[in-house]
C-alpha cells in the first residue's frame, strides 16, 4: 500500500514538473522571447522588396517637339540560387545542378558572364547572376524550362535611338554608376530613388496587400530630361566632322565643334570625332575616346583668342582700331622674340589695328596690350587683361554648364611666371589653357552687346508628352560695352572677308577669327603638328540683329595645319546650314 502512494507521489511530481517545464518554457516563448519568435514569423511570412525607380529618358530637341536620344528598353537579370539546386540535387532530374547548367547554358549562350566554378563553389550563396540584359523571349524560355532554383528580376537598359550621334555629350553610365557625359553628369537627376515593399506573402511569396506588417515607400522615378541640343544641327555637325577627318587622309587626328546661341548660353550641338557606340562603350579600347573634347580637353587655342585682347583694349578707351603702328614682322618682349606668322611678311609698314587683327598678326596684338599699359607691357596692363579674361569673360574656370568640365589655366600676373613675355603671347592665344566651351562662351557676349550668359544643355523635362520649360537665366554679368561688343561685330566682319567671306550666302552677316597653335612634343613646342581653330558667329544684315548663333571649330593634326585653310571650310559648311536652318531673311 506504502508502495502505491509512492508511485502515485512519485507519478504527480514527474506531472508537476513536465507542467512546470512546459509553463516555464511557455513563458520564455511568449514573454521573454517574444520579439524574437515574431521576428523569426515574420521573416518567413514578411518579405522585403526593392521597388525599383524609373531611370528618367533623354530627349534632344528638334525645333518643334523632341526627339529621343536615350531610352529605356525592358531587359531581365538572369539569376540561380546555388543553395537551393545543390541541397536539391538528385531529388528530380530538373533539379540537378547539371542539368540547371545544361538547360541554361542552352538557353542563354553567351550572355552567361560567370564561371560556372565560382556558381557551385559557395554552397551557402543564395543568390548569383548569371546573365544581364537579357531579352523577353529567352526569359520566355528560361520559364517555360520550368528550373526551381533559377530566378528572373525585371531590369532595363538604356539604348540610343540617334546611333553615334552627340556619343560624347550622351555619353553612359557603367554598373558601378560611374559615367560620362549627360548620364555620367546627371546621374541623380536620372536615377531617382528607389522604394519599398515590406509586406505579408502567401506560401508562393506572393505579396498580399493586406496586413499590418504591410509598409510601403514609393519609388521616385527619375526625370525625363530635355536637351537644348538641336537632334537636326548635332547630326549635321556629326556629319561635318567626320567628313572632314576621314577626307583628311590622316592629316587630321580629331575634331571637335561647338555650336551655341549667344544670346541665351543654349548650346544646340556639341560634336566630336572619332566617336564610338555608346550602346556598346564597352568594346571600345581607347578611354579617350568617351572624352567630350569639346568641354573636358583644354587647349591653346592661339589666334581666335585676339578679339578678347582688343575689345578690352576698346572697353579701356586705350585703343582706337583705326590708329596705326609700324610692324616690322617682330617684336621684341624682355629677351624674347615674338614674331608674325608664316606668310606675313607682305605686310611690313605702317598698319593699322584693325588691319592687323584682319591679317592676324601677332605683333598687332602685342602692342595693343602695350597702349593698355600706356606704352609698355606693365604690371597693371597684365593685371587688367588677366581681370577681363579670367574673371568677365570667364576663361580658364569652369563655366558651370550641367556636365563634366575641365578648369583650365590661365596665369595670374601675381604668379611668378604671368610675367610679360607669357602675357604678350597670351594676346594671341598662346602660354594658357582654355577648352572650347569657356572660350565660346566668352565670344558670345563679345559679339551680342557684351552680356555674358552661363552655358547650358538642359532645356527642361518631359512628362506626359509635354516639355515642362526650365527658367530662362538672366545674363550674369557684363563684359563689355553694348558699344565695344558693336565695334568688335564690325571688325570681325572685315577679318571675315580676309577669310572665306566669298564661300558665305549672300544677304547675311558673318564675322570670324582663325587660329593655328603649334603643339606640345615632349615638353617642346613644334611647328610640324598644329592645332588649327576658327570662331565666329552669323545673323541677320539688320542694324538692330544681333548674332543667332556662335559656331567653333577645333582640329588636332597629325601634321602642319592651317586655321585660315582648314578650319575655316568646316566652319563655312556649318555657318551655312545655321543661316538656312534658323530661317532667317538675307537682305
Amino acid at each position: 500500500m506504502e508502495n502505491r502512494h509512492w508511485r502515485y507521489f512519485c507519478l504527480k511530481l514527474g506531472l508537476a514538473a513536465v507542467v512546470v517545464i512546459f509553463l516555464s518554457q511557455l513563458f520564455f516563448v511568449q514573454i521573454i522571447d517574444h520579439e524574437k519568435y515574431v521576428r523569426e514569423a515574420n521573416s518567413m511570412r514578411v518579405k522585403q522588396y526593392e521597388l525599383l525607380a524609373k531611370r528618367g529618358e533623354v530627349f534632344f530637341s528638334d525645333g518643334k517637339g523632341v526627339t529621343p536620344a536615350i531610352m529605356n528598353e525592358r531587359t531581365w537579370t538572369v539569376f540561380v540560387d546555388p543553395n537551393f539546386i545543390i541541397k536539391n540535387a538528385g531529388s528530380s532530374g530538373v533539379l540537378h545542378k547539371e542539368k540547371v547548367q545544361e538547360k541554361l547554358v542552352e538557353i542563354l549562350g553567351e550572355r552567361i558572364t560567370v564561371d560556372w566554378k565560382d556558381v557551385w563553389g559557395n554552397e551557402d550563396s543564395m543568390y548569383v547572376e548569371i546573365a544581364k540584359n537579357v531579352d523577353y523571349k529567352t526569359v520566355a524560355a528560361i520559364k517555360e524550362a520550368n528550373l526551381r532554383g533559377v530566378g528572373r528580376k525585371e531590369t532595363s537598359r538604356r539604348i540610343y535611338p540617334a546611333g553615334t550621334v552627340g556619343a560624347q555629350l550622351l555619353g553612359f553610365t557603367n554598373a558601378e554608376g560611374v559615367g560620362s557625359g549627360v548620364e555620367g553628369a546627371l546621374n541623380e537627376r536620372l536615377s531617382g530613388k528607389n522604394g519599398m515593399l515590406k509586406t505579408v506573402t502567401d506560401v508562393n511569396d506572393i505579396p498580399l496587400s493586406v496586413g499590418d506588417e504591410n509598409i510601403e515607400v514609393p519609388a521616385q522615378n527619375g526625370d525625363n530630361i530635355v536637351l537644348t541640343i538641336d537632334a537636326n544641327i548635332q547630326r549635321n555637325v556629326d556629319r561635318v566632322l567626320k567628313n572632314t577627318v576621314t577626307g583628311s587622309k590622316g592629316a587630321i587626328r580629331a575634331a571637335s565643334a561647338l555650336v551655341m546661341e549667344p544670346t541665351t548660353g543654349k548650346v544646340w550641338a556639341m560634336s566630336n570625332y572619332p566617336t564610338y557606340n555608346p550602346e556598346e562603350y564597352w568594346k571600345e579600347s581607347d578611354p579617350n575616346i568617351y572624352v567630350n573634347r569639346v568641354a573636358e580637353t583644354p587647349y591653346e587655342p592661339a589666334s581666335v583668342c585676339k578679339p578678347f585682347t582688343y575689345a578690352v583694349a576698346i572697353n579701356e578707351g586705350k585703343l582706337n582700331p583705326d590708329a596705326t603702328y609700324y610692324n616690322s614682322g617682330v617684336t621684341k618682349v624682355d629677351d624674347r622674340e615674338i614674331n608674325n606668322a608664316y606668310g606675313t611678311a607682305s605686310r611690313v609698314g605702317v598698319i593699322t589695328f584693325r588691319k592687323a587683327l584682319d591679317y592676324s598678326l601677332n605683333t598687332g596684338s602685342v602692342e595693343v596690350l602695350r597702349l593698355i599699359g600706356g606704352g609698355s607691357i606693365t604690371k597693371s596692363a597684365r593685371t587688367t587683361l588677366y581681370n577681363y579674361l579670367h574673371d568677365s569673360f570667364g576663361l580658364g574656370q569652369k563655366t558651370g554648364v550641367e556636365l563634366n568640365e575641365a578648369t583650365g589655366l590661365i596665369i595670374s600676373p601675381e604668379n611668378e611666371e604671368g610675367n610679360a613675355v607669357r602675357y604678350a603671347n597670351m594676346t594671341f592665344g598662346q602660354g594658357m589653357n582654355l577648352t572650347m566651351l569657356q572660350v565660346a562662351a566668352g565670344f558670345s557676349s563679345l559679339i551680342n552687346g557684351g552680356d555674358y550668359y552661363q552655358p547650358t544643355v538642359i532645356a527642361g523635362t518631359y512628362n506626359d508628352g509635354k516639355i515642362d520649360a526650365a527658367e530662362q537665366k538672366s545674363a550674369v554679368r557684363k563684359t563689355i560695352s553694348a558699344g565695344t561688343s558693336a565695334e568688335m561685330r564690325k571688325m570681325l566682319q572685315e577679318v571675315r572677308s580676309e577669310n572665306g567671306g566669298q564661300n558665305d550666302l549672300p544677304g547675311f552677316r558673318v564675322g570670324v577669327k582663325t587660329g593655328t597653335a603649334e603643339t606640345l612634343e615632349n615638353g617642346v613646342y613644334t611647328s610640324k603638328k598644329t592645332n588649327a581653330s576658327a570662331l565666329g558667329f552669323g545673323g541677320e544684315n539688320r542694324d538692330d540683329a544681333l548674332p543667332r548663333y556662335v559656331v567653333m571649330v577645333r582640329l588636332d593634326g597629325n601634321t602642319l595645319l592651317w586655321g585660315s585653310q582648314n578650319a575655316i571650310p568646316v566652319f563655312t559648311e556649318i555657318s551655312n546650314y545655321m543661316l538656312q536652318y534658323l530661317r532667317m531673311q538675307p537682305k
